[in-house]
């Protein structure tokens, strides 16, 4: 039996479910979605345009699709739109007991996803919200963190994972010094370096210094994987001078370009950043306080800057549309804003052959907006992981 996207939302309002996505799937084997724009991050939009969905993957985008005979059609409406489904490429959702080792300065092979619950609610928040795939990674309070898990925010469990050891993560800010003491008990478990900034830019120094030497290092493939440019390498800094510290390290010890995360100031060292040529996955943006992380100074426009200097970035950690609305409100082009939370964090994160994008062959992970997704009052209707459609 066939059901429509309106008896899915009947059913759901009868059972209850306000506030968290219904996993009902309204798809049949292959599915025509018709909408009155469909953003497929290739080009230009398609206005109309359809999308033709089989067995989980997209199967053909165009302003008209010629389906095969008795194909289920959806006509989502004129003023309806449809987008790639969001990415978050830097959160720690879903991670249970703590998302750092604590017992060393160093633990590349710390893996987040040994550590996740797949039943938190974070995810069904991330889902309704139109993310469907995020970037789960280490904390920060280890100078070498450990590796982040590429996972679909639903779906059955053994195929939710997309890749289990991605990004190797690194600290270059003050978080691995927060818990030491210089004059701590002896025998305690924090009695040790980092005690402070310029601890956490020695040690990742000496590190580096040993793996060109040649030097006994423990979990050393990790670790090189990432320096070498064999996986991505994040690095987790804040402040204008972390991040000016981080270039000057990778001057020189010429290591793989580095993906920069957080990067509140990255607007005081545009030019710097621009000729290095480092991406930036930036903090969750906020009017909430003056100050963010570490006290650094915000900017409303911290987007718009770094897209003026030509620096690639994306957003993270939750609430993805609405940072682009945000971005958009104060400066940011709506084309940037919508490659940010999609598009651009499949790539860094490099998982951009299957998700990020509407073509044939990628995994139908598809949001469905009543609006202008930029427009601060257009809603979601609903969010499509791997062809199921989960209802708001």
């Amino acid at each position: 039996m066939n059901m429509t996207i309106t008896s899915v939302l009947r059913v759901c309002a009868a059972l209850g479910l306000f506030g968290v996505a219904c996993a009902t799937s309204v798809t049949a084997e292959s599915t025509l979605y018709k909408a009155g724009t469909v953003y497929t991050m290739t080009g230009d939009p398609l206005s109309p345009g359809q999308v033709l969905v089989t067995d989980g993957k997209i199967a053909a985008v165009g302003g008209t699709v010629n389906a095969p005979a008795g194909v289920t059609v959806v006509d989502l409406g004129d003023d309806s739109c449809l987008l790639p489904g969001f990415i978050d490429a830097y959160t720690q959702t879903g991670l249970s007991g703590g998302t750092d080792e604590f017992t060393a300065e160093l633990t590349p092979d710390f893996c987040p996803a040994l550590a996740i619950d797949w039943n938190d609610r974070g995810f069904a928040e991330a889902l309704a919200a139109g993310t469907t795939t995020l970037a789960i990674c280490p904390g920060t309070e280890n100078v070498i963190a450990g590796c982040s898990c590429l996972a679909k925010t639903n779906g059955e469990r053994e195929s939710r994972i997309l890749q289990n050891d991605a990004a190797l993560f690194i600290s270059v800010c003050s978080d691995p010094a927060r818990r030491n003491r210089a004059r701590a008990r002896p025998d305690g478990l924090y009695n040790r370096l980092p005690t402070n900034r310029m601890g956490v830019v020695w040690i990742l120094r000496s590190t580096l210094d040993k793996l060109r030497r040649g030097r006994d290092i423990e979990a050393r493939d990790d670790i090189e994987s990432g320096f070498s440019g064999q996986r991505p390498l994040m690095a987790v800094a804040r402040t204008s001078h972390d991040i000016t510290a981080l270039l000057t390290i990778g001057e020189e010890f010429a290591f793989a370009p580095p993906i920069i995360v957080g990067g509140q100031e990255t607007y005081k060292v545009t030019e710097q950043v621009a000729a290095a040529g480092l991406p930036v996955i930036l903090g969750s943006l906020t009017t909430g306080s003056a100050n963010g992380p570490e006290r650094t100074e915000l900017a409303y426009n911290q987007a718009g800057l770094l897209s003026k200097a030509g620096i690639t970035f994306a957003f993270s950690g939750g609430n993805l549309l609405e940072q682009a609305r945000f971005a958009c409100r104060f400066g940011l082009e709506p084309g940037k804003a919508l490659q940010a939370i999609t598009k651009t964090p499949a790539e860094l994160i490099g998982v951009s052959d299957r998700v990020g994008t509407i073509a044939p062959g990628m995994d139908a992970d598809l949001v469905v907006t009543d609006g202008d997704p930029l427009e601060f009052t257009t809603g979601i209707r609903f969010v499509m992981v791997n062809g199921q459609v989960f209802e708001q």
